[in-house]
């Protein structure tokens, strides 16, 4: 393996360890706090053309690359879509966290049946 090819191959290895993070909150959480759908989109559109390109010169490194963005923006779109307006209780603020204690207050105690 060349050099330019293990570095390629680190470079997509980074790339999906970046998307993982955002994958699994979305996923674990359903919360889509700070997510562009037109960005996400772009960010297809983009791959898809970069992909295309990509293979009609023949590199292996790019459409790797191209192949895992497209596919991760294209799921987090999906996931975006799919939960758009959920945030979870770290995106909804310290009063969601409060609310929260409340809720999961003692059963005999009057402050748990205020929502």
């Amino acid at each position: 393996m060349r050099v330019s090819q293990l570095l390629g191959a680190i470079g997509t290895g980074l790339v999906i360890a970046g998307y993982l993070p955002q994958v699994q909150h979305l996923i674990k959480e359903h919360c889509s706090a700070g997510l562009s759908l037109t960005a996400f989109a772009l960010w297809c559109s983009a791959a898809l053309l970069f992909l295309t390109y990509a293979m009609v010169i023949h590199d292996a490194v790019f459409v790797a690359v191209q192949s895992v963005s497209l596919i991760a923006n294209g799921f987090i779109f999906v996931l975006t879509k799919r939960y758009q307006g959920q945030f979870c209780l770290w995106h909804r603020g310290p009063l969601s966290v409060e609310r929260l204690r409340r809720d999961v207050s003692e059963p005999g105690d009057a402050r748990a049946s205020t929502h």
